[in-house]
């Protein structure tokens, strides 16, 4: 297999770290390429101002020496045979620098800090940046809470709308395989009609048929999506939840009804958020 790209966000916070101590003893093993990404923006002062420019360059400067220092820490807390550098890069937002660096280099997922209900209250309705980047970016984000320790992936719940399922089944498998886990599909419906019902039975046939025989479906009648996911994940002791998302519009922007954002914010376990492609 090849090595696979990871890129991982910092901002020196503890919880950034979790992150990417949670990404290195996850990908490691497979002697995966690490970039860990930070931001360097000057907010205030005109763009073509001199002293602008030579206070970007400082504060570049002194993010690269952190950096460094961060990357020394890093690596003696992981050993293994794999590759860690540290950038910093220009951008207005997080979101921006993200979906710059993966347009122009080989990515197989972004790792960063998910801060849970309660930046939920502070950011607002519109949102902090784990749900922007999720938005922006191309490839997967994986997010991880701030208690997550890596020990296995045993258990993946995949919560799906039951739309492109064979296609997101296989970008899910092929994650899995890497680690032998055993995928839970699941949907969930306040109601299950005849609509709903005739969906089941077409995934249930596709589950059956699959290649990879450590996927079951399940259909969960409950009104609160969100609960009924979090309760599920609890059952069969999930390691992490996947789901596919879509550009947020914006009413699902000002009203949060993106069911990813919610799930985001619950930050029970580490979420694993693939872009779904138009």
């Amino acid at each position: 297999m090849k090595a696979p790209n990871l890129v991982l966000l910092t901002d020196f916070s503890p919880l950034s770290k979790v992150a990417m101590l949670y990404a290195l003893k996850m990908a490691a093993p497979l002697g995966a390429n690490f970039t860990i990404l930070n931001i360097v923006r000057v907010d205030g002062i005109p763009k073509a101002n001199f002293k602008t420019k030579q206070l970007e360059k400082t504060i570049a400067a002194i993010a690269q020496e952190e950096g460094n220092n961060l990357v020394e820490e890093l690596k003696a807390q992981v050993k293994g045979n794999y590759s860690l550098i540290f950038k910093p890069v220009k951008a207005r937002t997080v979101a921006e620098m993200v979906r710059k660096y993966v347009t122009n280099h080989p990515t197989n997922m972004v790792v960063m800090g998910l801060q849970g209900a309660s930046a939920l209250k502070k950011a607002g309705r519109l949102g902090g940046t784990t749900v922007s980047v999720i938005d922006e970016c191309p490839v997967p984000v994986l997010a991880i809470p701030t208690f997550a320790k890596y020990t296995n992936m045993k258990n993946i719940v995949y919560a799906t709308d039951m739309k492109n399922v064979k296609k997101e089944l296989d970008t899910i498998v092929e994650f899995a395989k890497i680690f032998g886990s055993f995928v839970h599909m699941i949907h969930v419906a306040p109601t299950i009609d005849k609509k709903i019902e005739g969906a089941g039975i077409a995934v249930d046939e596709i589950v059956k048929k699959y290649a990879y025989d450590k996927v079951k479906f399940q259909l969960i009648l409950e009104d609160d999506i969100t609960q009924a996911i979090g309760n599920y994940i609890q059952k069969v002791h999930g390691d992490i939840l996947t789901t596919f998302t879509h550009k947020l519009s914006l009413e699902e922007k000002i009203f949060g009804k993106s069911v990813t954002r919610k799930l985001a914010y619950q930050g029970t376990i580490p979420l694993l958020a693939v872009k779904r492609k138009n």
